[in-house]
């Protein structure tokens, strides 16, 4: 099912088992509710990705950061400010309110704060913990082209929702800021980017 312009059925699309496609500020994500393990289990599934890979987990502000991870630094804080909402993926320590599927063996969650109004337009009906990934199959560049992602995966995904602004089109840079400096995972990152 595609839905891009008829609010009223994609509120009634977004049901906490739907498996979805969503936009963000760098490429389309795959994901759905943290806390189905059916929509989960479909995920890796249509990903064909490793289950000992942790979903990213997405959130509408960064204010919503504190829910899902244990006490923040100073330091933590001022990064996490200054790189969201952006085109980041955070790694902090997680709590117990993070969802088990985007937690590490070491206890480390994901997070992405997309700086996208299409994104943010999810939120009122996204009542639950949203986790997801890039869409492509595992090992493959992620997909960018909105007609070509509904083509291979109309019959794996309930909801395809298109972006309203342009996408960078490449992945997020991934920084775990457990470390000091910050360890770039994935992606080029320089102290140098950020505000003094």
């Amino acid at each position: 099912m595609q839905e891009n312009d008829d609010k009223p059925d994609i509120e009634e699309a977004f049901k906490e088992d739907t498996l979805m496609v969503f936009p963000t500020d760098t490429v389309y994500g795959l994901g759905g509710n943290a806390r189905d393990d059916s929509v989960v289990s479909r995920i890796y599934r249509v990903k064909q990705r490793s289950k000992d890979k942790p979903l990213t987990l997405h959130l509408f502000s960064r204010g919503d950061v504190r829910e899902f991870v244990t006490e923040i630094s100073e330091k933590q804080q001022n990064l996490i400010e200054q790189l969201l909402p952006g085109s980041y993926t955070v790694i902090l320590p997680a709590n117990s309110n993070a969802p088990e599927v985007s937690v590490s063996r070491e206890k480390k969650v994901g997070i992405r704060v997309p700086d996208s109004d299409s994104f943010r337009s999810l939120e009122e009906n996204v009542d639950f913990p949203l986790v997801g990934t890039s869409v492509n199959k595992s090992g493959e560049p992620p997909m960018t082209d909105f007609d070509r992602i509904v083509d291979e995966f109309g019959g794996l995904v309930d909801l395809f929702i298109e972006s309203e602004e342009e996408m960078s089109g490449e992945s997020s840079t991934v920084l775990d800021l457990t470390f000091d400096p910050p360890k770039v995972l994935r992606g080029d990152f320089s102290p140098e980017d950020l505000d003094d």
